[in-house]
């Protein structure tokens, strides 16, 4: 499960941000984190070019239209949604 699970609640329950503007702000802290683990990984040569630049450029389509969609999503929706994908990944880590 992705940083945001843990970062979106709590800018939105402690620090008391809307839901969009918490979402933006997660994914600038899970970015600046995943900058300095990908130094580490570049370094040692722990990464797979290849597979590496094809899942970033889906990562990057997705995470577009995903941000585009989410902008025509009220914050309650949004909210929900996001409960209920944290749920289901719960749920997941039980089963597996």
């Amino acid at each position: 499960m992705g940083g945001g699970a843990v970062i979106v609640p709590l800018l939105v329950g402690a620090v008391k941000l809307p839901q969009h503007l918490a979402h933006g702000t997660s994914l600038v802290i899970v970015f600046c984190v995943a900058s300095a683990g990908l130094i580490g990984y570049v370094t040692s040569g722990n990464i797979d070019w290849p597979l590496a630049g094809v899942m970033a450029a889906g990562s990057v389509v997705g995470a577009y239209a995903g941000a585009k969609t989410m902008a025509r999503v009220s914050p309650l929706r949004l909210r929900q949604v996001f409960g209920l994908f944290l749920l289901a990944a719960a749920i997941r880590m039980f089963i597996v």
